[in-house]
């Protein structure tokens, strides 16, 4: 038989031309959305108001001088895309009309609502990410990949009418939820379908980083926040329409679901994409998914149970854990507060994204080389140190600009370091998902990677705000993201082993035992009293 297990079936043939390019158009569907306030709900500069023109050398300051003006009836603005903040004039921190949503930001510490409609989105992508899980192991990868890309459309596009920024920010968190359940199941389902041996490199030619540039063109072209949902939704219609019609369920799903008679039919399908020499006979598909059955029956049965406790019942995996999970939230926070203040930077916002998303492609084939080709003298934790630290600099760096009013002469700097921090952030996510990986023993590595990621959306949810916290001096923000950076620095190089070209661990560790065996004791007795006696 020329097929030994489900996996064979996955080559390169056309059906994966029709799986990459449903994940070119999902990939941007979750990437738009997530990242949608990027543009969204950037904030317009506001150099004065009526007839008068604040002495302000940034933003920030700005913001400042227009927050104590009390008086100003017609604020400036000046603004390259016009976002929620531009059409609703909700300018910096402060508001003509008061709402139920302030009590609900100052939960939070700000009075920025337009900022707070970006951590909206963002528990309700921690939610999404939660639930979606479970829903798959119970209705399939397809049905539920399929249900949240359509309501995902239905969110999206009533959003793109918000008539108040109260709406905008309720819409924004079912999107979230939206969000989250795709990027947890929706890859899983992308990831059943692609052949073992070709996943590294199909997963990194079709990836996020690229989508960023396409992002920015289409907030070029369009212009305005509401226009620029609608374009993106339609690249959803049509990952809706390649799920709903040439993809079929994940074989895997179902044989780990028992579902025999529709695994045969979805390999079945599968398999007609493949050239007439290439393709298996019917029962060779019924002998490979009965065997496959039969094989995940007998693994389940021998398999013992794990849960979220196991990871803190030995003190090793305790601190792996907390440490893995404080750096994941530091990446998080560091990455979605750079990201969601591109408003702040100099030059044209298209062009800072689009070069953000190179960047990050760049970084990220760099590194990927380094740690080929570096073999042991170019570790996991060597790297996690380089890149962390270089992002520290940069924003110390940021910090001391702002710090010493220098805002003006340096203003290339501020951003040429942003973006070269925030393009070196998406490796960062892609090591420590590895790290992890390379570092839990098999029974609890898929729980210690959702613990892991849990962590770092919370970080997704603190990060945008971290601009909006007045410490009483300027380029406070930056001071706070470069003080993480370095904590996750130290307590990762102390607490974290290397893992590169190190075996999986398969079994848990286990405790010394501490009181001897007494058979033992009893024998080591007899014989040293027959050497007395002798």
């Amino acid at each position: 038989m020329r097929i030994q297990k489900v996996d064979d079936i996955f080559e390169l043939d056309s059906y994966q031309l029709v799986v990459l390019t449903f994940n070119e158009f999902l990939i941007f569907t979750m990437l738009s959305n997530v990242v949608f306030n990027m543009f969204g709900a950037a904030a317009p500069r506001v150099p004065g108001c009526d007839d008068i023109v604040y002495n302000a050398t940034s933003p920030f300051q700005q913001c400042e001088q227009y927050d104590l003006h009390l008086e100003c009836q017609k604020p400036q603005m000046v603004y390259e895309f016009k976002s929620v903040a531009v059409e609703f004039e909700e300018l910096c921190n402060r508001h003509e009309q008061e709402s139920y949503m302030d009590s609900i930001t100052q939960l939070f510490g700000v009075n920025n609502r337009v900022r707070f409609s970006t951590t909206s989105q963002m528990i309700g992508i921690m939610i999404g990410s939660a639930v979606a899980g479970q829903l798959s192991d119970l209705y399939g990868r397809r049905k539920i990949t399929l249900a949240f890309l359509c309501l995902m459309l239905f969110f999206s596009t009533f959003s793109s009418f918000s008539s108040t920024i109260e709406i905008f920010i309720i819409f924004r968190f079912f999107i979230g939820i939206c969000c989250g359940g795709l990027t947890t199941v929706g890859c899983i389902f992308v990831v059943e379908n692609l052949p073992s041996a070709h996943r590294l490199w199909m997963s990194t030619v079709v990836t996020w980083a690229p989508n960023y540039m396409l992002f920015a063109l289409c907030a070029y072209i369009t212009g305005d926040w509401r226009y620029l949902a609608r374009m993106c939704n339609v690249m959803t219609i049509i990952a809706i329409a390649l799920c709903a019609f040439l993809l079929p369920e994940s074989p895997k799903y179902l044989i780990q679901a028992r579902k025999r008679k529709e695994a045969i039919k979805s390999v079945t399908y599968i398999n007609k994409f493949k050239k007439i020499r290439n393709q298996i006979t019917d029962e060779e598909i019924e002998s490979v998914v009965h065997s496959a059955i039969e094989a995940d029956k007998k693994s389940r049965a021998k398999a013992k149970k794990y849960s979220f406790i196991h990871l803190y019942i030995h003190p090793k995996i305790t601190i792996q854990t907390i440490v893995a999970s404080i750096s994941m939230f530091s990446i998080s926070y560091v990455t979605y507060g750079l990201l969601f203040n591109y408003d702040v930077l100099s030059g044209s916002i298209y062009m800072n994204a689009a070069v953000s998303g190179f960047l990050r492609y760049v970084v990220g084939a760099v590194v990927a080389v380094m740690d080929h080709f570096g073999g042991r003298h170019v570790g996991r934790k060597q790297m996690h140190f380089i890149t962390v630290s270089f992002i520290m600099c940069c924003m110390f760096g940021i910090f001391y600009i702002y710090f010493n009013d220098m805002v003006v002469e340096y203003k290339s700097w501020i951003r040429a370091l942003t973006l070269l921090a925030f393009g070196t952030t998406g490796c960062l996510f892609l090591q420590l998902l590895l790290i992890t990986a390379e570092m839990f023993p098999t029974g609890i590595r898929n729980i210690a990677s959702a613990h892991i990621n849990v962590c770092g959306r919370l970080g997704n949810v603190f990060g945008p705000m971290v601009f909006s916290y007045k410490l009483g001096f300027a380029g406070s923000g930056y001071l706070i993201l470069g003080v993480i950076c370095l904590l996750d620095v130290i307590v990762f190089h102390i607490f974290i082993p290397e893992t590169k070209n190190q075996p999986l661990p398969q079994g848990m560790p286990t405790k010394k035992k501490q009181k001897k065996d007494p058979e033992a004791q009893t024998t080591l007795m007899t014989i040293s009293e027959e050497q007395e006696a002798k």
